[in-house]
Parts: C-alpha cells; sequence; structure tokens
C-alpha cells in the first residue's frame, strides 16, 4: 500500500531509525488503519487508541495480530466511537493463546475531562502523555 511505502521512505531517510523498533501509533480512524497496517508484521508494536471499527476482524488478521504487541486506550464514554468496539478487539486478541501480552487501558471517563460533543474522545492525547507508554514501547523485543 501506499502508506506503506511511505513508512519505508522515511525509515531509510532518517539513519537515527532502527526499522527492527518502529512502534505504530493510532487514534481513532487512524486505529482502524493501524489495525490493518500492523497485519504486515512490519512494526515491533501498536498503539491503538478510541478503536472505530464496529465489525468483527477476519480470522486470519487476529492470527497475525496475535504476534504483535498491542497497548489499546479507549474510554466508556466516548462520544464518537463505542468502547465495545475496543472491548471487542482486545478479547478476540487475547482469546489467543499464542498472543504477545495485550494491554488495554479503559478510562471511566473521559481521562482529558473534556465535555461536549467529542467527550471520551481523547484517549490518543492521553496514551501520547503517559510515560509508561514510553517505557513499554522501548522494552519491546526487536523484530
Amino acid at each position: 500500500s501506499q502508506i506503506l511505502q511511505c513508512i519505508n521512505q522515511a525509515i531509510h531517510r532518517i539513519p537515527e531509525v532502527d526499522p527492527s523498533r518502529v512502534c505504530l501509533f493510532g487514534f481513532s480512524d487512524g486505529a482502524t488503519l493501524a489495525v490493518e497496517l500492523l497485519t504486515t508484521n512490519r512494526f515491533n508494536c501498536g498503539v491503538i487508541c478510541s478503536y472505530g471499527f464496529v465489525g468483527v476482524l477476519p480470522e486470519l488478521a487476529i492470527e497475525r495480530l496475535s504476534k504483535i504487541p498491542i497497548w489499546v486506550f479507549h474510554s466508556a464514554d466516548d462520544a464518537i466511537f463505542n468502547v465495545a468496539n475496543s472491548d471487542r478487539l482486545v478479547k478476540s486478541l487475547r482469546q489467543r493463546e499464542t498472543s504477545p501480552q495485550v494491554r488495554y487501558r479503559r478510562y471511566e471517563q473521559d481521562p482529558e475531562n473534556l465535555i461536549g460533543p467529542a467527550r471520551g474522545h481523547t484517549t490518543g492525547i492521553s496514551a501520547s502523555k503517559d510515560p509508561a507508554l514510553f517505557e513499554w514501547i522501548m522494552e519491546r523485543p526487536l523484530i
């Protein structure tokens, strides 16, 4: 895909980037795309925030994702994407015995205390400010 080509070009143009340590971070619709891209097994780990896919992932996608460490963030009061989407993703990943650590931070209310039509849809901000997330990313084994 063009997105993977763009990521590969960026990795190769920046000598400081270690291709075996690239983490994919997706928020909102980007989280849905990130899950799809993680199935390529080109990434060290994935961070999925406010996942919006309402369907059930195909078994092949679950099988591929089961090999990748993933940390999911979502808020129960997300007014844009129902937290059930992330609940379903995490449940399907955790059902795989071969799955590496799948972490899930499920907030009961908007961690950024946003009010209005985007209430609860801020977990990308919260995750990006969490020092534990960065420690987790750096602890991931090389691919």
